[in-house]
């Protein structure tokens, strides 16, 4: 009789029993439809958001972003190799490189900043044969290479204004790969609504317009923004960590990231860190270090964190390179000392709270009022909610959150205000401030959000269509300042009779695309909270109650 006949089995070494191989392989078809239900979700997102940043991006002119022309110099100086400067670059007011002519130029288009009633059409023609390489000055010489040389590439392959823009979108669509990574990682939670709908509501039309231009800082919020939520839905799916394979990739790619964008980013990863795991015990903290994949992705991305902080402690030694803070920025008197730097920063803890929400342009373009009350409205309700959760423990994470977002850049200001001045705006503060809105729907987690209850639908439908309007409005506004510019006196109307300066595709153009990405994302987001429902009525539905209204009528 064969030693393989009935009841026994010979146990292939390379395979193990069958039973094994049967468990192996329901583990890796059920890993593979987790991976595949995540890629189902972050696609969308990734589509909707690039859309968004993309068409903010063609509404704000060249150089009207804080710090562009610095940064946008910075980048092409990467991509031809210029990573390190060398004695004899760096004057103390800035590090010298070889770019081409319409790169080292590019503060020309400067003309509007600071200057609302001025259009952008005093900006000069950028020609595209100005390619000669001459020499460029840029106050972030010193900056870490990572991001300069991604965003920095289409500089290679393009000349003038379309390399810029190209520049532009490549920095945009970086910002968006890690907000569609914080989104798809908190869709795996347990209970994802209440996150989500924070999550949303965090992002502002200050955060889709500071993806647009050509600075680290944008990177940086979004990239501490996918650790964070990458980290959580880790942290909730403790006990079945192949749901949360999406989180732990985002951790990984987005905490190397954010160790190589600027010098205070891993005081964000510290902050998003110490947030995630206020939400949960310690048993969930040391479940997910005893995961293989885990600890792979740990080691992995200390390597990059090792790579940001080596990169930090060479250019101490670098030569001189301070810059001068761009006029409007910095308004350094004098030396003032660290408490009262302290003091005064806890003073305007509210007052950053608009930069939070909108200012567009050089910090000149604040945002309408209305959109101002929706957003300040939203926010309170998701802090007022999140204070009335029980038992107060639930609490513990949004209130580290917040006050993290009070004190730190306090902190951070007074150690540096006799070196660069008070200098401190509100988009330095975003991501605290992401991970603290986040962190007020996490609170409310345990809250379900009963979708069939025709109330909250309606509700929902009403804030959706509000928030909508309130992006259109403030992405229009923006296109004002630049199209006709804002003087004291209205002229809306001059933007269709005889506008100044137009965008590529035209200003009309651009906000019926905004408009529409807009409400094609709201219409997504209602059908998650509540399936099988429609945030607007079909056409042939309204239709049908048209009709049905004209034969009573008749």
């Amino acid at each position: 009789m064969s030693s393989t006949g009935a009841g026994i089995q010979k146990e292939d070494p390379q395979q193990g029993t069958p039973d094994r191989r049967s468990r192996i392989t329901a583990a890796g078809s059920a890993l593979f439809a987790d991976t595949r239900a995540g890629m189902r979700f972050f696609l969308p997102v990734f589509a909707l958001l690039s859309t968004l940043i993309t068409l903010w991006i063609l509404a704000t002119p060249l150089m009207a972003y804080p710090d562009e022309p610095a940064h946008t110099i910075k980048a092409a100086a990467v991509a031809r190799g210029q990573f390190f400067p060398s004695p004899g670059q760096s004057f103390g007011h800035g590090v010298h490189v070889q770019v081409p002519s319409y790169i080292a130029n590019v503060e020309s288009q400067m003309c509007f900043a600071f200057f609302k009633d001025r259009t952008a059409d005093c900006a000069p023609k950028i020609p595209l044969d100005d390619t000669t390489d001459t020499i460029g000055v840029t106050s972030a010489g010193l900056y870490n290479p990572l991001y300069y040389w991604l965003v920095g590439l289409p500089s290679l392959w393009l000349t003038g204004g379309p390399a810029i823009y190209a520049m532009r979108i490549a920095s945009g669509l970086l910002s968006a790969a890690a907000y569609a990574a914080a989104f798809t990682a908190l869709s795996r939670l347990r209970r994802p609504q209440w996150p989500l709908i924070a999550a949303t509501a965090a992002m502002t039309p200050m955060v889709l317009f500071l993806a647009s231009g050509i600075n680290p800082n944008s990177l940086e919020v979004a990239a501490a923004t996918a650790a964070f939520c990458g980290l959580v839905s880790i942290l909730d799916n403790s006990n079945q960590l192949r749901r949360a394979r999406p989180g732990v990739i985002a951790v990984g790619l987005a905490a190397a990231t954010l160790a190589n964008t600027r010098n205070v980013s891993l005081l964000w990863l510290l902050c998003g860190g110490v947030t995630a795991f206020m939400f949960f015990r310690r048993h969930h903290i040391a479940r997910i270090f005893r995961d293989r994949v885990v600890l792979i992705v740990c080691a992995i991305t200390a390597i990059g964190l090792l790579l940001g902080i080596a990169w930090n402690f060479l250019m101490l030694r670098a030569p001189a390179s301070a810059g001068e803070a761009p006029l409007g920025i910095s308004n350094f008197n004098g030396e003032v000392r660290p408490y009262n730097a302290f003091l005064t920063m806890m003073d305007r803890t509210f007052d950053y709270v608009s930069q939070y929400i909108g200012v567009a342009g050089w910090l000149d373009t604040p945002m309408p009022q209305g959109v101002y009350m929706f957003w300040n409205m939203v926010l309170i309700a998701m802090m007022l909610l999140a204070f009335t959760v029980r038992p107060y423990r639930l609490q513990l994470g949004f209130w580290v959150a917040l006050g993290l977002l009070i004190a730190v850049p306090a902190f951070v200001q007074a150690a540096i205000v006799n070196t660069s001045g008070m200098i401190w705006q509100g988009r330095y503060s975003l991501p605290i401030f992401i991970i603290a809105t986040i962190s007020a729907g996490l609170t409310l987690r345990t809250r379900r959000l009963t979708g069939f209850i025709p109330s909250h639908q309606r509700l929902g439908r009403v804030v959706i269509i509000a928030a909508c309007v309130s992006h259109v409005y403030a992405y229009l506004y923006a296109l004002r300042r630049y199209v006709v510019g804002l003087p004291d006196a209205g002229n809306w109307q001059t933007m269709f009779t005889v506008p100044s300066w137009q965008p590529p595709l035209s200003w009309e153009v651009l906000t019926a695309l905004f408009a529409a990405t807009v409400l094609a994302g709201g219409a997504y987001f209602y059908k998650f909270l509540f399936p099988d429902k429609q945030l607007l009525p079909s056409f042939p539905r309204v239709s049908n109650r048209i009709l049905l209204m004209l034969k009573r009528g008749s």
